[in-house]
C-alpha cells in the first residue's frame, strides 16, 4: 500500500521540473506520457529499463535540437536522476528484497 506522501501526478511533476529544453524538443505530452508510464510501473527492474529508454531518447532529441553530446548527456542525466528519485519516493515498498 502506497503512503499518502506522493501520488503519480506529483511524482511526474517532481521528475520533470526544470526540464524545459527537453519538454520543448520532445514535447511536453511525450515526456509526461513516458514519465507517467515509468511511475505507474511497480517492478523496479522494468521501470529502470523504461527509464533508460527515455534517457537514450532524450539525449538523441537534445542532440537533434542542437545541443552538444556532452551537454545533452548531462541534461538528460539530471532528468534521469529526478525520475529515479521520484519513482523511489512513489514506490518505497519496492526497496524490500523478495
Amino acid at each position: 500500500m502506497r503512503s499518502a506522501g506522493m501520488n503519480i501526478e506529483e511524482a511526474v511533476t517532481a521528475a520533470t521540473a526544470g526540464s524545459g529544453a527537453l519538454l520543448s524538443c520532445l514535447g511536453q505530452p511525450v515526456v509526461a506520457y513516458h514519465v507517467t508510464a515509468i511511475m505507474r510501473e511497480t517492478d523496479k527492474i522494468h521501470a529502470r529499463e523504461m527509464q533508460l529508454a527515455l534517457l537514450r531518447r532524450s539525449i538523441e532529441a537534445l542532440v537533434d535540437d542542437g545541443l552538444e553530446d556532452v551537454e545533452a548527456e548531462i541534461f538528460a542525466s539530471q532528468l534521469d536522476g529526478r525520475v529515479g528519485s521520484a519513482w523511489d519516493l512513489l514506490h518505497p515498498a519496492s526497496e524490500t528484497p523478495h
